[in-house]
């Protein structure tokens, strides 16, 4: 506990220093060996006066062990870096069953794993991996240091910034959903002949579809982190550090400014502008432009707080219906009778 003590900056250890930590758990899953992160005081009785905790100054009760710090969440993930198995697990090589063309380039120290397929021209940085049955296709750049699991699909001129972690089945520059109406053939389809541009330290989840532009760009700015099963249509344009959670849809020409928040299946029609740092939670509908630093929620998303003040005189309905059934009655039983 001594040696996690010193790796957490400013951590003070409390209890035994050469109490052996092999395990993080719960505080109410707590084994021998474990340590439980804790940052809300009403979980402390969970976890038992033996409990080995991560946890703010003063929570640790005399005759305790711990370690204690000012954020432990922040702790916590120090700690969960340093248990993490490492995403390496073999030495650099390219598997015999991957296909890679003559002219792909390949940078060093570089995985390529089974049924991996690398097209023309296209070009893989340094100490990337390619886990096993990813298509690559023609003249798709992958950055430094990428990691990219299996099923993911790059079509074709696809850029991908460095520290990318791209995971299973994600499928980056696919045709946009482009059509319009026409009197010959009902729909015309119209092509898709732009691309993708991915920057640096982007993480996009599992099976997220992101459409190339029809013409231009679709962009998706650096560190921002995509959770699974999100769609983002053709030209969108994504800020930095925005966090866009999953079964969340963003429609085609959408721009998302900087710092943006898009909760767990919440949505953005097209060619709408949310600005730097707005906040929508989950199940909201972004209809129009939403000016920066807002918090918003509901459909059409409008303010956070007018949202809650509407639910909450929804909720009254039925008890002022029955208010009122009562008045007419009593106005009723007031009316002459002739």
């Amino acid at each position: 506990m001594k040696k996690i003590a010193e790796m957490l900056s400013g951590g003070k250890l409390k209890g035994d220093p050469d109490y052996i930590v092999t395990s993080i758990a719960a505080p109410d899953k707590n084994v021998y060996g474990s340590i439980c992160p804790l940052w809300e005081k009403k979980l402390l009785p969970k976890a038992g006066k033996d409990a080995v905790l991560l946890t703010k100054p003063g929570w640790i009760p005399d005759g305790g062990n711990g370690i204690e710090v000012e954020d432990p969440r922040r702790a916590l993930v120090t700690l969960l870096e340093y248990f993490a198995p490492s995403k390496r697990t073999s030495k650099p090589s390219i598997h015999e069953s991957a296909v890679i063309a003559p002219n792909a380039v390949l940078g060093q120290n570089i995985t390529v794993g089974p049924g991996c397929v690398v097209s023309s021209g296209a070009s893989i940085g340094d100490n990337t991996i390619l886990t096993g049955n990813i298509w690559i296709g023609e003249d798709v750049s992958v950055g430094d240091d990428c990691i990219i699991e299996p099923g993911a699909v790059f079509y074709h001129r696809v850029s991908i910034g460095r520290r990318c972690i791209i995971h299973s089945n994600a499928v980056i520059g696919c045709d946009g959903f482009g059509f319009m109406p026409d009197s010959r053939t009902g729909l015309l389809r119209i092509p898709q002949i732009g691309t993708v541009i991915i920057e640096d330290d982007v993480e996009i989840g599992v099976c997220v579809s992101i459409d190339r532009a029809t013409f231009g760009e679709t962009l998706v700015g650096k560190g921002t982190k995509i959770d699974s099963h999100v769609k983002i249509g053709h030209n969108c344009r994504i800020g930095e550090y925005c966090i866009i959670v999953a079964q969340s849809g963003i429609a085609g020409s959408s721009i998302i400014g900087n710092g943006v928040i898009l909760a767990a299946q919440s949505g953005v029609s097209n060619h709408a502008h949310v600005g730097d740092g707005v906040t929508v939670a989950g199940r909201g509908g972004v209809a129009s432009d939403i000016e920066a630093g807002q918090t918003v929620s509901g459909f059409p998303a409008r303010d956070h707080k007018q949202e809650l003040r509407q639910h909450a005189a929804e909720r009254q309905l039925p008890q002022i219906i029955k208010n009122i059934k009562d008045i007419e009655h009593r106005i009723r039983n007031l009316e002459p009778k002739f």
